[in-house]
This record gives C-alpha cells, sequence and structure tokens, in this order.
C-alpha cells in the first residue's frame, strides 16, 4: 500500500513545477495566431429571384471611400422581376467600386470591395486594379479594305445654320403618369416632402435616384413649372429591352405555348329578356 502510495505522489506535479510553467514564456508562434488582422471582403451580386443568373447596376447609393454601416443600401440592382436596394451585410467602408452603374454582372460575382478600416483602402484598391487587369480585354479592331483605302475630301463648309439649345431633360415619367424612381428615392421623396413630378432623372433611362431628390430639395422654389420637351429620339431605332421588359416579353411567348380550350353551352334567356324590358 505504501508503494502504491509512493508511485502516485512521483505521477502528480509539484508546486514548484506548477509554478514554473505558469511563468513560462508563449511561443512566438501561438502569439501570431492571436493577431487580428483588417479584412478586404467582397460585394457580391445577389440572386433576387430564384430564375436570376445576372443582374444590372442601376445605381450605387454610395460612393468610393464613404463610411457603410451594417444595413445601409450600397447599389440598385435590376433584376428580371424589380429594382432592389442591396444593403451591406457588414460595417466598413466602400474601397473600389468593380462594376460601373449601367453594366451587369453575373450572381456571385464580385462587384465592389469593401474594407475594415480607412488604413485598408489603398489596399483594396490595388486588389481593384488587379481585379480590372485579369478581366479579358477586347481585341483591337483589325484594319478593314475600307480603312486602308484614301478617305474622300471633305465637303466645303456650308453656311452657318442656327443651332436650338438642346432641350432640358424632362421628369421621369411614363405614360398613365407612373414615375420610374428606385425605391430607396422614393422612400426619401416621402420623408422629405418632394414629389417626384417635379423632379427630373440623372439615372439610366432618366430614372430618379436618390441624388436627384436631395438635389430638388436643395434648389429654390420655382414661380411657374415649365414643361420641356422630351427628348427626342429617331424613329425606327432599335431600343434594347430592360432586364425586367426581357423578361416580360419571354413569359408572353411562352404563354403562347399552352394549349387553350373553349367549351360552348346553349342557355335559353327569356324570362331574363322580359325582366330586362320591364326594368
Amino acid at each position: 500500500m505504501a508503494g502504491l502510495l509512493h508511485l502516485q505522489s512521483t505521477l502528480l506535479p509539484s508546486a514548484s513545477a506548477l509554478r514554473r510553467r505558469a511563468g513560462a514564456p508563449v511561443p512566438c508562434s501561438s502569439r501570431r495566431r492571436c493577431r487580428v488582422e483588417a479584412k478586404i471582403r467582397e460585394i457580391f451580386m445577389p440572386a433576387l429571384s430564384s430564375t436570376m443568373t445576372e443582374g444590372k447596376i442601376v445605381s450605387w447609393t454610395a460612393a468610393e471611400g464613404d463610411r457603410l454601416s451594417k444595413g445601409d443600401p450600397v447599389v440598385v440592382v435590376e433584376s428580371d422581376k424589380a429594382d432592389m436596394d442591396v444593403e451591406t451585410f457588414h460595417d466598413g467602408f466602400l474601397a473600389a467600386v468593380l462594376v460601373p452603374a449601367g453594366e451587369s454582372a453575373p450572381v456571385g460575382s464580385a462587384i465592389a470591395l469593401l474594407a475594415e478600416s480607412e488604413e485598408e483602402i489603398p489596399v483594396a484598391q490595388s486588389q481593384a486594379a488587379s481585379f480590372s487587369s485579369s478581366s479579358p480585354s477586347p481585341p483591337p479592331p483589325q484594319e478593314t479594305a475600307q480603312e486602308a483605302s484614301p478617305s474622300p475630301p471633305p465637303p466645303p463648309p456650308s453656311a452657318p445654320v442656327a443651332v436650338s439649345a438642346p432641350a432640358l431633360p424632362s421628369p421621369a415619367t411614363q405614360g398613365g403618369g407612373r414615375v420610374v424612381a428606385s425605391p430607396y428615392a422614393k422612400k426619401l421623396a416621402k420623408d422629405l416632402g418632394v414629389d417626384l413630378f417635379s423632379v427630373t432623372g440623372s439615372g439610366p433611362g432618366g430614372r430618379i435616384v436618390a441624388k436627384d431628390v436631395e438635389a430638388a430639395l436643395a434648389a429654390p422654389k420655382k414661380a411657374a413649372p415649365v414643361t420641356a420637351a422630351r427628348p427626342d429620339v429617331p424613329l425606327g431605332s432599335t431600343v434594347p429591352f430592360t432586364t425586367m421588359q426581357g423578361a416580360v416579353s419571354k413569359n408572353m411567348v411562352e404563354s403562347l405555348a399552352v394549349p387553350t380550350f373553349r367549351v360552348g353551352y346553349t342557355i335559353t334567356t327569356d324570362a331574363l329578356d322580359q325582366l330586362y324590358k320591364k326594368i
């Protein structure tokens, strides 16, 4: 029994050994693991519907260098269903925009970079430059035979013609009195009490964005509103569909493949006709 107790006591560390272990320095590798580094996150093109494969950037509600909080709207994306505001899921600074307004990007691809601190913005911008350099550039145009031939001499200058001043862009209204504006611009106009029918849109296709509402609020009140002429569109020109218009056109074409049945039945309405004559 005494031998067993002696064996167990030799296996237990002494108090002095525990004190030496407690004062031992932490290895350098452990200290490196504990260091927290700033992150540069990518803002991806979200899938706003089950049938969405790519999205179009309508406008950026935040500019490069702006500080963002979790839940702030960053960009307005046009899908095959509607235009929606995309929010950020992290705090940080919008360091670089990879896809400008008016261009499209596939779902899941990076459209912007979000830096965790202001000091990380130059690093994120250098990464954005690598993104743009890695994208395939269009091939240089080849010289055709017509370009190789000498161009004809320019015609003699004609008499000066009076040119009218360009027409101002009209407010972003469509047929039926519908205003084309982003959801964030509609909410901002409602909060500030701005009439969207008097706001001139600067977005794609005359769309009203948030900065247009703020500019209309800061502009001085006019005595009498002047209706400007709509911008002239040449007759017969091809105008590309928006993403929503393309989806509507596709669904309408597919509806023609649905079989249609008509059932007829003859009924007698003599009593109904007599009642109608009495009334």
